[in-house]
């Protein structure tokens, strides 16, 4: 999830408060609930169907109000949305509780109190960096980790401390403002994820999605400027298009999409 326009403490009952509210405004659109930039998310569906499994059992880390986890139900055997905000749930059950094959219910990743070696495919989308420390990241993956079958997959879709600000940097010096930092997200340190995630995973793929920030964030703004760039504008389709076709510019990518596998030996949770 996106907070792009929260202000506040950025403790843990903020962020959640914070989703309530949204999850009540009828003023956002169901694919706008929790990310203003519709392409952005298309474009991560995108990359998560390039290589999800088809006929699996699949749980849905930090589901938000379902959106995403709706079009992955349609590949899937059985999928299972969580989310621990119960507005949010609430909203998913509304939208998209007429789908057979998917259930949703108010879990937090810090307590997943699922069985053990259930699922196929985990999916988190932009929700990890809504936890307020690495300790609680680290204890989130172990719990992800936990419910996977061996050889389970996960897609994980965060946000990369070194890719913003290397984008920033570019920013700069093609005289553009640095964006400011995403209140209460915690991006990831990239020197200390992937050691961390390869205890319980092999990394079998991973896509930046630095096409698009350089296209959205940086030559977009380049041509409207002074005035503000839309998140809408057909320039943003056109790098989702792009992105999802094309690797490339990977060092200014603010987020990351990886498919991990489960290993088969057990890693101390």
């Amino acid at each position: 999830m996106d907070r792009n326009d929260i202000t506040g403490s950025g403790s843990a009952a903020s962020i959640k408060a914070f989703w309530e509210d949204r999850a009540l405004d009828p003023a956002f659109d169901e694919d706008l609930v929790t990310h203003r930039d519709r392409n952005q998310r298309l474009l991560e569906i995108e990359l998560v169907l390039q290589d999800l499994p088809r006929g699996k059992r699949i749980v849905d880390i930090g589901c938000g109000n379902g959106f995403s986890t709706g079009v992955f139900a349609k590949y899937a055997d059985a999928i299972l949305g969580i989310d621990y905000s119960p507005s949010m749930i609430e909203r998913a059950k509304r939208t998209f509780g007429h789908v057979t094959n998917i259930v949703f219910e108010v879990k937090d990743v810090l307590d997943l109190d699922l069985m053990p070696k259930t699922f196929d495919v985990a999916l988190s989308q932009r929700c990890l960096i809504n936890l307020t420390s690495w300790e609680a990241q680290q204890q989130a993956i172990r719990n992800i980790a936990a419910v996977l079958k061996p050889q389970g997959m996960f897609f994980l879709q965060e946000g990369s401390k070194q890719g913003r600000e290397r984008l920033n940097q570019i920013r700069e010096k093609l005289g553009l403002a640095r964006m400011p930092p995403v209140a209460f997200n915690l991006d990831f340190d990239e020197d200390r994820l992937w050691p961390f995630l390869r205890q319980f995973f092999e990394v079998a793929k991973i896509r930046r999605l630095g096409l698009y920030d350089l296209i959205s964030r940086v030559v977009h703004p380049l041509m409207v400027g002074p005035q503000e760039p839309k998140y809408d504008a057909p320039i943003n389709q056109v790098a989702a298009r792009v992105g999802a076709l094309l690797e490339g510019a990977d060092d200014l990518a603010r987020e990351f999409s990886a498919v991990l596998v489960r290993r088969s030996g057990e890693a101390s949770l």
